[in-house]
């Protein structure tokens, strides 16, 4: 596990920022990952489909990255049923970026934030899945059990919410 965690750990993280926003939030999250990994490992039994268990060894990036969807996902409900985003934890996200990131990357990249923190949690799983993993509209189908035509439509809707939030950040 020690292995994995220093060769994937950077990458999960990575994704629990774009999902979650806030580095502290970031850093629970991808503690979490671990633990079900683990925890995953440990009740892997002998007479289990072994093909449950290779599919974790030959891509376990893949199922890091499955798994903090699910943990990411999880903590985005669970704010939606108690909204509780303060002002210091956007305040924390933003001198992380700041540190982070050059002066012409820095608008973009808040601007891209403010769009993935106004999406539901499904919405964002979907972004994560097409934008920064680059699935294909047929394994998005595949991987969230809906037809291509509904991935479609979805993604289309992004477009369109990213296209309207655009057109007010120029307006303001």
């Amino acid at each position: 596990m020690a292995r994995l965690y220093r060769d994937y750990g950077y990458v999960v993280f990575r994704r629990c920022v774009v999902y979650l926003g806030e580095p502290s939030a970031a850093q629970d999250a991808l503690q979490e990952v671990f633990v079900r990994a683990l925890r995953a490992a440990a009740e892997f039994r002998g007479d289990a489909d072994p093909r449950t268990w290779l599919c974790r060894i030959a891509d376990p990036r893949a199922w890091l990255c499955r798994i903090a969807d699910h943990v990411c996902v999880d903590v985005l409900r669970r704010r939606q049923l108690n909204p509780v985003l303060s002002s210091s934890s956007r305040e924390e996200y933003e001198v992380a970026i700041e540190a982070a990131v050059s002066d012409d990357d820095r608008e973009p990249l808040l601007t891209v934030r403010r769009l993935l923190a106004g999406l539901d949690p499904d919405s964002l799983r979907l972004a994560v899945l097409y934008y920064v993993d680059e699935l294909t509209q047929e394994e998005l189908a595949q991987e969230l059990g809906v037809s291509r035509r509904t991935i479609g439509k979805r993604l289309q809707h992004l477009l369109d919410h990213a296209r309207s939030l655009m057109r007010e950040e120029s307006a303001s």
